[in-house]
């Protein structure tokens, strides 16, 4: 008997689980009924379209970033799940943003107020925290800081990619680095200006050195601290980058 008790309460407690869904920290859920109403009200909106119970590295990098800047005013992180059963909850909204198989599942779009679609976050990109926080800066005007990044130095590096005077920017990027107190900070500041006189040797050094270093990255065989290196350098270099006018 206490056996056949035990066996209910069991699976009392797993059916309830089974229709609870715990909300990521600085993320809110939507659905097909509420999307339009909330999507609208703000100037920069990042959404995973997922599965109703979502799992795994992509979930959790996702998880990292919203955690991260759940107190900013500039971002709302959002999450709509998705149902390939019963009524297959969500479906026609994934649909609309060609999201149209689980195998592309999770799926990240950002929409930007003024532009006419959202943009995706697509097979190309590493589903990382510092990948998805690139992904957004380079497509609105949000600066979100990346590891081993400095503020001042990226809107150099913005500043420096769109100048016709580069080497300008290279002096004044020198000035920066010579103020400078605290030995990681100059550190990074001296990769800054390395690659902004690389860049002044080979004008594609920065798209060159990019794909490279995600080949390693990606598949090559190094140490944890080589890898954080490496990514480091990554994340500097997209700053060189910026598809807007302005970080």
């Amino acid at each position: 008997m206490a056996k056949f008790v035990f066996l209910v309460i069991s699976l009392s407690v797993f059916s309830l689980f089974r229709y609870v869904k715990c909300n990521v920290l600085g993320s809110v859920l939507l659905d097909e009924h509420s999307f339009d109403k909330i999507i609208p009200r703000f100037e920069t909106v990042l959404v995973k379209f997922d599965a109703s119970y979502p799992y795994g590295d992509k979930h959790e990098a996702f998880s990292s970033v919203a955690a991260e800047l759940k107190n900013s005013h500039d971002i709302l992180f959002a999450e709509v799940g998705i149902k390939d059963w019963g009524e297959q909850e969500n479906q026609k909204l994934a649909e609309r943003f060609g999201i149209k198989s689980k195998q592309e599942w999770p799926a990240l779009r950002l929409f930007v107020k003024g532009e006419d679609e959202p943009f995706s976050f697509n097979s190309n990109h590493l589903w990382t925290a510092d990948e998805i926080k690139k992904f957004i800066r380079e497509h609105s005007n949000i600066y979100l800081g990346l590891q081993g990044c400095i503020e001042r130095f990226d809107r150099l590096a913005a500043e420096f990619a769109a100048s016709s005077n580069k080497k300008e920017i290279i002096q004044k990027a020198e000035t920066e680095l010579s103020k400078l107190k605290r030995e990681s900070e100059k550190k990074s500041a001296a990769v800054y200006v390395k690659f902004m006189n690389k860049v002044l040797e080979k004008e594609s050094f920065v798209q060159d050195e990019t794909k490279r270093l995600k080949k390693i990255i990606t598949e090559g065989k190094v140490k944890a601290d080589k890898r954080k290196d490496l990514q480091i350098r990554a994340n500097i270099l997209s700053s060189f980058n910026p598809i807007r006018s302005e970080l």
